[in-house]
């Protein structure tokens, strides 16, 4: 009574390596029994290698070669983009902004600990279902998660 189960979700993340390794928010993939990763118009089955829920991190490999990892590289003043999968119907969608200021100490109380953590700011508009999508400075390049 009162608990619900979700039986699907949806994110976006960024390829890291050109062997199908990918970088993505761990509360994306927290608990999925099955991911599914979409590139372009071809759809991966993908395994969780790892998660770090503290930094909401996680990072998935889907079984394929050739694939072009992100790069990374920011500035205070530079414009970006952000691009996600805004309410999990809209992949692809890119948002832009401009970088105020970078490693903006930011402090979190848990139930038991208190977590502080770095953080880029930034105007771009980052929608929920943008979780782990990539933020790319104007030259394409990976900047942030």
């Amino acid at each position: 009574y009162g608990q619900s189960q979700v039986e699907s979700g949806a994110g976006s993340g960024v390829i890291i390596s050109s062997d199908g390794y990918i970088l993505t928010c761990a509360h994306v993939v927290s608990g999925a029994s099955n991911i599914t990763v979409s590139i372009g118009d071809k759809d991966y089955p993908a395994t969780l290698v790892g998660e770090d829920t503290t930094s909401d991190i996680a990072v998935v490999k889907v079984d394929a070669t050739g694939l072009t990892p992100a790069t990374d590289n920011l500035k205070v003043g530079e414009s970006v983009m952000a691009v996600g999968n805004p309410l999990g119907e809209l992949g692809g969608t890119v948002t832009s902004g401009i970088v105020s200021a970078l490693n903006r100490s930011v402090s979190i109380q848990g139930s038991s600990s208190v977590n502080t953590m770095s953080l880029i700011q930034m105007d771009a508009s980052v929608s929920p279902g943008n979780s782990g999508g990539g933020l790319f400075n104007m030259n394409g390049e990976l900047v942030a998660l």
